[in-house]
């Protein structure tokens, strides 16, 4: 009967473990999944706040000048807009890793680009990462 009462304990223990480690497991995938939705969104925002500032109306397009320019570097005016207002409007701590524009050359007489921005949000084993592109054309 003893033997029977600790292989009960025993057996209950190792089950109320395993449902502990379960919602825990639970809990760090929801983290991630709120945190990758959070930086998923400012890096779609981020891109599109660009496209305004190429695209501002139809009679002019500014894709070239801003790709080659200053304006998405360390200190340029688009990316000082978007750190300072859209990343610090997160809920959780998110940074702008990277905002580029990139040459891929042309066709037929059309310059592409792509623009890209990545954003990370939360810190530690909580941090994730989202990076979003756009393909442009001048």
């Amino acid at each position: 009967m003893l033997i029977i009462v600790i292989f009960v304990i025993l057996v209950m223990g190792y089950l109320a473990t395993s449902l502990n480690l379960t919602s825990w497991s639970s809990r760090d995938s929801t983290t991630r999944g709120v945190l990758g939705t959070q930086a998923w969104l400012l890096s779609h925002s981020a891109n599109e706040y660009v496209l305004t500032e190429m695209y501002p109306d139809e009679s002019s397009n500014d894709v070239g000048s801003i790709c080659t320019g200053l304006r998405l570097n360390v200190n340029g005016d688009i990316r000082d807009f978007i750190e300072q207002r859209l990343i610090t409007s997160a809920t959780v701590s998110c940074q702008l890793q990277q905002l580029e524009c990139e040459d891929r050359g042309e066709l037929d007489g059309r310059t592409f680009y792509i623009l890209q921005s990545t954003v990370s949000c939360g810190t530690g084993i909580h941090e994730v990462q989202r990076s979003q592109q756009v393909w442009l054309r001048d």
